[in-house]
């Protein structure tokens, strides 16, 4: 598949990840400035402990389902998806009561009902969050996106409305109803267009191990990647106090706004490629790397050089503490993207094994070094751990290509072509546009 057909499916998620990112960064605002640092730290600790939870317990079974389905390979379908969803929530509660153990505030232990609640919803609604990856124009995968963060921030402000005070509390209750909503639209989702259809029957039927070996070698990758993702937060509910867990959770909530762009690209690359021509997708995620990475890299920059400015004029000054690992945590957002880029050359091929190993190498020396952080600034060093743990992530899975695969390493900088291709692509829809609007005007 051309470069422009790959930018075009990824076009209308990134459009919707840009979207969704101005309105997450709005509910964060919101919620920064009614809660404060301590009820922000609050908030941020249950909703990690849940979300964690919840990811922890997909195992990979939508992914699966993607990658067998797009292989074309008969299986039965429709039961492994009623029992997926079984499994997950479940595996949901208990994963969150063992995630409650880990935390010494009490204000969180005793929402245990809360955030137990929350853990099976976001369970359920992160399976089809990944099954309606089986479309490869993720039109309802963007649909269900929007109408999170949409539904979140117009509970929000309805709490708002309502009650004088606004606790952390409420604000969880009225996500775990947004949320309910979504998996009951997911449902129907499933149901009509009857995703449990469709496969090849000439080709050799898939079985359940093949198929749980899949998602269970997939879900490593995963969960590795989660727990490198939230150790930091993990650690610091133990070590600190949860108003220097408000802190930090929210300059790593917001440095996550610089990797919509990333993202976009390989759910993309995942969607279109997974089970399909191994050559193509090798050269469209060498593509989406170099595209994508130093200019990425460049913003970070950008920002966090204004971060000081920045963080205080959109959160207020309680929230200055959060300036510098913001800053750190820019560079890490973008290079930890840049790995999950390269590593869909892997993952949509059939071999999420490798990046499996991958995570493994790169956990190590981070997981060593964790007890020797010094307690003061911990919110610092926990950063820049996270930022080493990104470049580990980075620099072995460049090595997997000459090693492994036996192949080049993917190019850094972005070549002439790549960016010809973009501004062709760019005056093209240009041109549509103004043919859609010509169309459009000559019927009214």
């Amino acid at each position: 598949m051309a470069l422009p057909a790959l930018l075009k499916s990824s076009g209308s998620t990134m459009v919707t990840t840009i979207v969704i990112t101005m309105v997450g960064f709005l509910t964060s605002v919101i919620t920064a400035r009614i809660l404060g640092p301590e009820g922000r730290g609050l908030l941020s600790g249950a909703l990690m402990l849940a979300t964690l939870a919840a990811n922890l317990s997909l195992f990979g079974l939508a992914n699966a389902f993607i990658y067998f389905k797009g292989a074309g390979r008969p299986f039965r379908y429709l039961l492994f998806i009623a029992l997926s969803l079984v499994f997950v929530v479940a595996c949901s509660q208990l994963t969150g009561w063992l995630g409650l153990q880990i935390s010494q505030e009490q204000r969180l232990n005793d929402a245990v009902w809360l955030i137990l609640g929350m853990s099976g919803i976001l369970a359920a609604q992160g399976y089809f969050y990944g099954l309606s990856q089986v479309d490869p124009s993720l039109r309802f995968f963007n649909l269900t996106r929007i109408l999170l963060v949409v539904g979140n921030l117009a509970a929000l402000l309805i709490l708002m409305l309502i009650f004088p005070t606004v606790d952390f509390r409420l604000i969880l209750i009225s996500q775990m109803v947004v949320t309910g909503l979504l998996i009951l639209i997911g449902v129907a989702w499933v149901a009509r267009n009857r995703v449990w259809q469709g496969a090849d029957s000439s080709k050799p039927a898939a079985d359940w191990k093949s198929v749980l070996t899949y998602g269970a070698a997939h879900h490593g990758t995963v969960a590795l990647g989660l727990i490198l993702i939230n150790f930091d937060k993990i650690a610091l509910l133990n070590i600190g106090t949860i108003i220097e867990y408000g802190f930090y959770a929210l300059a790593f909530t917001t440095s996550r706004l610089i990797g919509a762009v990333q993202e976009a690209v390989s759910t993309a690359l995942y969607s279109r490629f997974a089970g399909k021509d191994i050559a193509t997708l090798s050269h469209q995620v060498r593509v989406s790397f170099r595209l994508t990475f130093i200019p990425m890299l460049t913003l970070a920059a950008m920002i966090a050089a204004a971060s000081p400015w920045l963080i205080a004029w959109v959160y207020g000054v309680d929230f200055a503490p959060t300036v510098l690992p913001f800053a750190i945590l820019l560079f890490e957002c973008v290079i930890a993207g840049a790995s999950w880029t390269l590593a869909q050359r892997f993952n949509a091929a059939g071999r999420p094994g490798l990046v499996f190993i991958r995570q493994c190498i790169s956990v190590i020396p981070v997981f060593a070094a964790l007890p020797f952080l010094p307690a003061e600034h911990i919110h610092i060093w926990l950063s820049l751990l996270m930022l080493t743990g990104a470049v580990l992530r980075l620099a072995v899975t460049l090595g997997l290509y000459p090693f492994v695969l036996k192949e080049p390493m993917p190019e850094i900088l972005p070549t002439r072509e790549d960016f010809r291709k973009v501004r062709s692509l760019f005056h093209q829809q240009k041109s549509d546009f103004a043919l859609n609007g010509a169309v459009i005007s000559g019927e009214k």
